[in-house]
């Protein structure tokens, strides 16, 4: 595990002064969303301090996908869905009869 301390987001910049904040915080820049998704709820509950409650609010939000984003894998999807269900419909099995055999000149 590192212990080297990454910068702070220039959006976190703002936040309130709070060890559990700046925890969060530092999992954010290591790219532990996952931590960040798990504990920022959980502090935002805890906390009385609206500022912190926000912060953890902001950390949440920005670790949840584009919704553009979203709705673009979704339309491929289905495009996907729709051009395997076309092909299923109209491809042609191959045909059982082979090709004629190429003619060869022999030339004596």
């Amino acid at each position: 595990m590192s212990t080297e301390r990454r910068p702070r987001p220039s959006f976190a910049r703002a936040f309130p002064p709070s060890a559990e904040l700046d925890r969060i915080v530092e999992a954010f820049a290591r790219g532990d969303y996952g931590r960040v998704r798990a504990e920022a709820p959980a502090l935002e509950r805890s906390t009385g301090d609206g500022a912190v409650r926000a912060a953890a609010r902001t950390l949440v939000d920005r670790t949840r996908p584009d919704p553009l984003a979203v709705r673009l894998l979704v339309l491929t999807g289905a495009l996907l869905a729709v051009l395997f269900g076309w092909w299923t419909v109209h491809a042609k099995a191959p045909s059982s009869t082979a090709p004629p055999a190429a003619s060869v000149e022999r030339v004596k």
